[in-house]
């Protein structure tokens, strides 16, 4: 372990020193290039690579500030069609810091940032509640860019404490996804056909009419998945993004409604059992699936929102938001092979609201933002895992938060507060009704960006986060635990060096107080010392937790750029370690990502590549269990041609994923739910205008 930390300092060392030397003759160059061809077709402004920064303009309610911009991963249209995911997830495990855990059983699908904390959903100015069941359904094809804000201090973007979530953690910070809304006439079909029946076909339509434009997209995508693995889904989803662009006023509207089902992998039994009588160690059910046979049938969502904006005048803007959603869920469970035991059926649906207004006052340099927000979640029968009680949550939000740009805009510093407030409609331990407040939680950040050159921009950030206990934690002697208190540090360097080359580094460290850690007490049903139990009269999963002053620290660091003009690359790298042994052991230390592009006339060529260091430990309402997880290398690839085919623009790709067919499982409860192993198939892309 040593010797690995060794390997990263020194890495670290290297990247950063060489970047100072890079950027000094770089820039050199520049001047003297300047000087010697003032004429020159390529200018300074031309050369120079944008990096990190993302393309929001300042009014705009996903900007972030100049020092969080670092911390800010923006993700094109063309990037996601060069990595050809399934989903969302296979773009969200392209980001540093982000480990994706697949399958799993009640949430399916989730994901941690920088190894300590759940993140928020925005969906077109939807705050989404339950991104674990709605991400994967989401069609990728109508996607114009997501956006990660891997820091905790971009608090204009929604609340930083657990709200509608299963996660007692902070918000480590945000993912803004933007759907595509028409430019011009548009249509077209999109429609491929792989391994194990998968199957998709995406139909749009779209216009833009004077100010007025719109865009309509049908989905459907079925699976049978793996032989007698219990991995299919299905799903059919129809998306409206409309709007008016004006001089002063500008609107749009968004409306998402699918439907579908999913089956629950079945695990691998990997770990014998204790035989109850003899007390020795049952070996019969090792390598053979599980018998469980677990399904979400129906899924329905819908969503809808409303963002308007209108500006008063140069430097006054205002934004208003609205946006709902609903998601109804039916969980099946009965077993294999043929469903001898009681099927039970129990419904599990969720909605939300959420609202809010924002000022934004740009003038000399200065940029005001205040605003407040309010979000609502309901789930009236429990949602997963709990099931049998009412949750009512709302949270009202209060923010303020200035930056201020100065030496020719080579400095820029910011500031903000928030306070956010819960109250309870119903008891977050029994769901009986309940008016009662939580305590404020408050939020602080200080940040800073430095251009020292044209090519080297430092960042430095602080911010003090507080955190409610969950209502799914008690501690062992069932009283009330304290707020958790975390204050983050990070600092970052970014240099654009040359188009082929623009390094980037950010380290970062997190001290906080009375962090919420797995903890023993006794099960009140069986009277046993467990971790967690689950309630028999909610079904709800109750983890018992302690506090603990944690510290956490890790690095980010990558690397991108284009070489000539067709190839283009990105490599990335993240590490993070915490004192917790607990959570390092439930945790892969080490993360690392990367993307080679290649254009040749109308031919391309795409590969991408995963590694997800080991990690031991992986828990559930089945027990904690130690087996080796994670500790993998995946690589997918696609290539494809640009032609015509009557007249029309059609895209022929042919794709590959986990070409190593590499068996490899994130997550062990009723067994490990291994990855089905390499898949081929064709998609076929055909514009009608």
């Amino acid at each position: 372990m040593e010797d690995g930390k060794g390997r990263i300092l020194t890495l670290l060392f290297v990247l950063v020193f060489g970047t100072f030397c890079l950027s000094h003759v770089a820039y050199a160059q520049q001047k003297k290039e300047q000087k010697k061809e003032r004429q020159s077709p390529y200018s300074l402004e031309e050369i120079t690579v944008k990096g990190k920064a993302a393309a929001e303009p300042v009014t705009s309610p996903y900007a972030v500030t100049e020092s969080s911009k670092l911390q800010t991963e923006v993700i094109t249209r063309e990037e996601i069609e060069a990595l050809h995911p399934e989903t969302v997830w296979d773009v969200i495990q392209q980001v540093p810091g982000m480990e994706v855990t697949f399958q799993g059983r009640q949430h399916m699908d989730f994901s941690n940032m920088r190894g300590t904390g759940s993140y928020g959903i925005i969906l077109d100015g939807i705050y989404v509640s339950q991104i674990d069941r709605i991400l994967a359904t989401l069609p990728v094809d109508a996607i114009e860019s997501m956006t990660i804000v891997r820091d905790a201090t971009a608090l204009t973007l929604g609340p930083l404490t657990n709200f509608g979530s299963s996660t007692g953690s902070s918000n480590q910070g945000f993912v803004i996804i933007k759907t595509k809304r028409a430019s011009r006439l548009e249509g077209g079909l999109v429609a491929s056909y792989g391994s194990f029946h998968t199957e998709k076909e995406h139909v749009y339509q779209g216009a833009k009419i004077g100010n007025f434009d719109y865009r309509i997209a049908g989905t459907h995508t079925n699976t049978l998945g793996k032989t007698n693995w219990y991995n299919g889904s299905r799903n059919s989803s129809l998306l409206f993004r409309g709007g008016y662009t004006g001089s002063t006023f500008n609107g749009d509207v968004l409306y998402y409604t699918s439907r579908g089902m999913r089956e629950f992998q079945r695990g691998e039994i990997l770990i014998p059992t204790i035989n109850k009588k003899t007390g020795k160690e049952d070996w019969s059910k090792v390598g053979t699936l599980d018998s469980a046979k677990w399904k979400i049938d129906p899924m329905i969502s819908d969503m809808f929102a409303v963002n308007l904006s209108k500006s008063w005048s140069d430097t006054q803007t205002t934004t208003f938001s609205y946006a709902y959603n609903s998601l109804l869920v039916s969980s099946m469970t009965t077993t294999f092979p043929d469903g001898s035991s009681k099927l039970t059926v129990t419904d599990q649906d969720s909605r939300g609201q959420s609202l809010s207004i924002r000022h934004i006052i740009n003038a000399r340099g200065n940029i005001l933002k205040i605003g407040g927000q309010w979000n609502q979640t309901v789930a009236p029968t429990g949602g997963a895992p709990s099931t049998g009680k009412r949750t009512d949550e709302d949270m009202y939000g209060l923010y303020v938060q200035d930056e201020y740009r100065m030496l020719n805009d080579r400095l820029t510093i910011d500031g903000g507060i928030r306070a956010d407030k819960k109250h309870y409609n119903n008891s977050p331990q029994t769901g009986f009704p309940l008016h009662e407040w939580a305590k404020e939680t408050y939020a602080y950040t200080l940040g800073a960006s430095y251009k020292l050159n044209p090519i080297i921009t430092l960042t430095g950030r602080y911010a003090y986060t507080e955190n409610s206990q969950s209502s799914y934690q008690v501690s062992p002697d069932k009283s009330t635990l304290p707020p958790e208190r975390r204050s983050r540090y990070e600092a970052g360097i970014l240099a654009n060096i040359h188009p082929s080359f623009n390094p980037w580094l950010t380290l970062y460290y997190y001290d906080t107080k009375n962090q919420k850690v797995s903890a023993t007490g006794i099960d009140p049903i069986t009277g046993k010392p467990v971790s967690s139990y689950i309630d028999p009269f909610t079904g709800d999963e109750i983890d018992f937790v302690a506090t603990s002053d944690v510290r956490t620290k890790g690095a980010e660091l990558g690397i991108s750029g284009q070489i000539m003009k067709p190839l283009t690359y990105r490599v990335q790298y993240s590490y993070v370690t915490t004192d917790d042994h607990t959570t390092n052991q439930s945790i892969s230390h080490h993360l690392a990502s990367g993307i080679l592009s290649y254009r040749y006339k109308n031919a391309f060529a795409n590969m991408s590549a995963r590694y997800v260091g080991p990690k031991s430990r992986s828990s559930s309402p089945m027990g904690v269990i130690y087996y080796e997880l994670g500790d993998y290398t995946r690589v997918d690839a696609n290539v494809g041609y640009n032609c015509k085919l009557f007249g029309r623009d059609t895209r022929i790709t042919v794709y590959g994923k986990n070409l190593g067919d590499k068996a490899y499982a994130t997550r062990y409860v009723t067994g490990a739910y291994y990855d089905p192993g390499r898949q081929y198939g064709v998609e076929l892309s055909y514009n009608f205008w």
